[in-house]
């Protein structure tokens, strides 16, 4: 009976569990049964085939295009004739190496690439954009680098931090360190309220220097789903499961078994422990079937088994015929 129905099917048939007919079928080197769900092809259907392209003949029948092409190189059928765009004139050429290729794209309704394809066959230079992020550094912008914060010019650019710092690096420019300033407490009210860079444009700081003050005095980001961990939460931690500590404190699973992890303290274990009954019943069946019984999975019930050195039994109650 194995391979002539599916897996399911025979299961509920044979009064056993699913996974106990597909270990089997796969031990057994038995394909899978697959019901095929083919829909004929109609006259009317074969006569839409060329008539336009495979994808939209595919969306009006509601087939795959892969379908759709088999049936027409079944048939003969050449496929539908391509509309190239329209061919490109002197007006257009004239304007390589006027404007930047993403300005010629707009104007004449065509990608950016297809325009620096054409700009190339004719060994035109490209003209940059000049509002890019990695557009060259001009003389003036190589000065400034160095004379303030690398975030508060990239501001000015319109550049990425990123590319400053990269830059200035490069060709060997030192951070800007302005007049050390100490933190007043009105300053300090406003770090965990306002967001940093908020905090940052008001006080005329670097951003960096209001992250790394914010984070000496352990102070929390506004509107932040992280939060410090107290005292009393940590007791908690090994003396229930991690989901019910989770839940008691409004934490995410993964960020209790990393604080867990962090102490080095076991998790209790929220399965019952093996009881005298269900350790008799190994070896009596197989691990499916015992597995299905007491509500455990297979791995736990072989897991078990192999710690107690007992063998395990081997289903023969199948019958091929």
């Amino acid at each position: 009976m194995l391979g002539r129905w599916c897996d399911s099917e025979l299961a509920r048939r044979l009064g056993r569990p699913y996974l106990q007919v597909q270990y089997k079928r796969k031990a057994l080197h038995i394909p899978l049964l697959r019901k095929l769900r083919t829909k004929k092809w109609t006259p009317a259907e074969e006569k839409l085939l060329g008539t336009a392209s495979d994808s939209v003949i595919a969306t009006r029948l509601r087939r795959n295009a892969g379908s759709i092409i088999r049936r027409r190189h079944l048939l003969g059928i050449l496929p539908h004739p391509r509309l190239y765009p329209k061919l490109w004139h002197s007006e257009s050429d004239s304007l390589f190496g006027k404007m930047p290729d993403f300005e010629i794209a707009k104007r004449l309704h065509r990608s950016v690439w297809v325009i620096a394809n054409r700009r190339l066959k004719f060994g035109i230079r490209a003209i940059p954009n000049p509002n890019s992020k990695n557009r060259r550094y001009t003389e003036a912008e190589v000065n400034l680098l160095g004379t303030m914060p690398d975030d508060h010019l990239a501001l000015q650019l319109q550049r990425s931090m990123v590319g400053i710092q990269t830059h200035r690096l490069k060709f060997g420019i030192p951070k800007f360190q302005g007049k050390k300033r100490y933190w007043s407490a009105k300053e300090i009210a406003l770090l965990g309220r306002l967001p940093d860079e908020e905090v940052a444009r008001q006080l005329d700081r670097t951003l960096d220097s209001v992250i790394l003050y914010r984070g000496r005095l352990k102070i929390a980001k506004p509107n932040q789903t992280r939060r410090l961990w107290t005292s009393q939460d940590d007791r908690l931690l090994g003396k229930m499961p991690d989901a019910a500590v989770a839940c008691r404190t409004n934490r995410s699973l993964a960020a209790v078994a990393h604080r867990r992890w962090h102490f080095k303290i076991k998790n209790p274990s929220s399965r019952a422990s093996w009881t005298p009954a269900e350790d008799r019943l190994l070896a009596t069946k197989p691990d499916a079937d015992i597995a299905w019984e007491i509500h455990r999975t297979t791995s736990a019930v072989m897991n078990r088994r192999n710690r107690l050195k007992i063998p395990g039994l081997r289903s023969d109650r199948f019958l091929i015929q």
